[in-house]
């Protein structure tokens, strides 16, 4: 199957996980097409100083690419600059939140997988 841009569904959600401003998703795939496999694959942009908030994967992966921009990635209360290129995996009980720390939107793939 071919998914034409147009055709994909985009929602904008509001203080993600407890996060700063927009989270911008664009549906890739929905979840009844992921089935058992896990439950988001979706292009996400935050923009400058927009955030997802700090969350536990308690029962599944996630693994975001990032594609634009320049962000932080804090784990465990560490905090790491992403640029294009880079991947943040987060394994089943680790924790996460991405900030938008650049200039310019900050875009990423992202899988959230059932483990």
């Amino acid at each position: 199957m071919i998914r034409k841009k147009q055709e994909l569904t985009t929602e904008v959600i509001h203080n993600m996980k407890g996060g700063i401003g927009d989270f911008i998703v664009e549906h890739l795939v929905n979840k009844e097409e992921l089935g058992k496999a896990g439950t988001m694959f979706v292009c996400g942009t935050l923009r400058p100083g927009d955030s997802v908030g700090k969350h536990i994967h308690s029962a599944n992966i996630e693994i975001c690419f990032f594609i634009s921009g320049e962000g932080t990635v804090i784990e465990d209360g560490i905090g790491t600059i992403v640029y294009p290129g880079d991947v943040n995996y987060v394994g089943i009980g680790g924790n996460h939140e991405i900030i938008n720390t650049g200039e310019e939107d900050l875009v990423y793939l992202a899988a959230v997988l059932n483990a």
